[in-house]
C-alpha cells in the first residue's frame, strides 16, 4: 500500500506551511490540522494513510491523539515529532503505536528518509499480503479438491452396495457431532469427517454378493468382510493427508478390550479418532436397515454402546454420542 494522503498536525502555522509545501513537492496529497480534536474530525471524514504530528499541542497531545486514532483506524501510520523535555520517552512513543519519530530540530532530509523507509516497508508488507492471499486461495482449492476426491472414493463403495448407500455419509455426520460434543478443534473435526466418508473404502475388495447377502454370513464370508479395514489402509496409506486417515480407517473396528479386528488392538493402542468412528459406525449400522435385518432403531443402538461403555467403547465418546443424538445433532429415521 503506497502512502498517498498525509495529515500534518501541529499548532504552529509556520510548521504546518513548511510540511505542506515539502510533502506536496514529494508528490503527497497533504492536509493540515492545528490541534488534535480538529485532526480527529478530519480522520473521521476522510481516509489518510499517514499522520505526522507534534507531541506538544494545547489540550490533547499528539500521543493521546495517536492512541485514540489507532483504535478507530488501525491502518493509520504515525510519525511523531518530539522535542526537549517532553513527558514521553522514545520507547513510550513507539509502544503507543508510532512507526517512527523525529526530534526537533530536524532537517527535512531526515523526514524524507523516514518516509522512504516506511514506503519500502509498506511495499514489502503489501507483497506479503498478496502472497498470503494467493496461498490461502490455493489452500482452499486444494481442500475442495481433497473433499471431492474423498466423496468420489466414498461413492465408489456405495455404488456396489445399495443397501448401505449413505452409510458412510451418516457415520461421518454422527462422528463429527460426537467430536463437537467432545470439544475437538476444527482441524481434527475435518479429519474425522473425511475418514468417516471413506472408512469402508476397503469393501471394494469384498464380493458384491457378500455385501448384499440377505442372510447371515458364513465363517469364510465373515473373514473376507473383516479384511476391509486392512484393504482400506493399503489404499490410503500412500496418500499424504494432513490427518492419520489411513490409520483411522484401519482401526475403526478395533475395540478397547481387544475383541475387534483386524489387529486386536486394546485401549490406548487405538487412536482417538478411530474410537469416535467406532461408536458412530456401530450406532448408525444398528439404527439403519441391512439386507439381513430391518433397522433395530436408535434406542437399541444407543443401548448397545451404553452396555459396553468402557469395555468395548470409550465411555466419554459413548456419552458424547448419546448427547449428540438427544440434542438432535444427528437425525435418525
Amino acid at each position: 500500500m503506497s502512502l498517498k494522503k498525509v495529515l500534518v498536525v501541529d499548532d504552529e502555522e509556520l510548521y504546518r506551511q513548511m510540511f505542506e509545501k515539502f510533502l506536496t513537492a514529494l508528490g503527497y496529497c497533504c492536509q493540515v490540522a492545528s490541534n488534535a480534536p480538529n485532526a480527529l474530525q478530519m480522520m473521521a471524514a476522510e481516509r489518510y494513510d499517514l499522520v505526522i504530528s507534534d507531541i506538544r499541542m494545547p489540550g490533547k497531545d499528539g500521543v493521546q491523539m495517536m492512541k485514540e486514532a489507532r483504535q478507530a483506524y488501525p491502518h493509520l501510520i504515525f510519525i511523531i515529532m518530539t522535542g526537549y523535555a517532553v513527558e514521553y520517552s522514545y520507547v513510550d512513543i513507539v509502544s503507543a503505536g508510532a512507526a517512527d519519530f523525529i526530534s526537533n530540530p530536524f532537517e527535512m532530509g531526515e523526514l524524507k528518509a523516514k518516509l522512504e523507509r516506511i514506503e519500502g516497508e509498506r511495499r514489502v508488507l503489501n507483497q506479503l499480503e498478496q502472497t498470503n492471499e494467493e496461498l490461502r486461495q490455493a489452500y482452499e482449492k486444494l481442500g475442495r479438491t481433497l473433499q471431492q476426491t474423498v466423496n468420489a472414493l466414498g461413492s465408489a463403495v456405495e455404488m456396489r452396495d445399495r443397501y448401505t448407500a449413505g452409510h458412510q455419509t451418516r457415520v461421518a455426520q454422527l462422528a463429527c457431532a460426537i467430536a463437537r460434543e467432545l470439544g475437538l478443534d476444527a482441524h481434527r473435526l475435518e479429519g474425522i469427517q473425511l475418514a468417516g466418508l471413506i472408512h469402508d473404502i476397503g469393501k471394494v475388495a469384498v464380493p458384491a454378493e457378500i455385501l448384499s447377502k440377505p442372510s447371515k454370513l458364513s465363517e469364510l464370508e465373515m473373514s473376507l468382510m473383516k479384511e476391509h479395514p486392512g484393504v482400506g489402509y493399503q489404499i490410503l496409506k500412500g496418500v499424504e493427508f494432513p490427518w492419520p486417515i489411513a490409520e483411522i480407517v484401519l482401526q475403526h473396528h478395533e475395540r478397547l478390550d481387544g475383541s475387534g479386528y483386524p489387529q486386536g488392538l486394546k485401549g490406548d493402542q487405538i487412536i482417538h479418532e478411530a474410537k469416535i468412528l467406532a461408536v458412530a459406525d456401530v450406532v448408525e449400522a444398528m439404527a439403519s436397515h441391512r439386507p439381513y435385518r430391518p433397522s433395530l432403531g436408535i434406542d437399541r443402538a444407543l443401548q448397545e454402546v451404553r452396555d459396553h461403555r468402557d469395555l468395548r467403547y470409550d465411555g466419554t465418546i459413548v456419552d458424547a454420542c448419546v448427547r449428540a443424538v438427544q440434542n438432535k445433532c444427528m437425525a435418525f429415521e
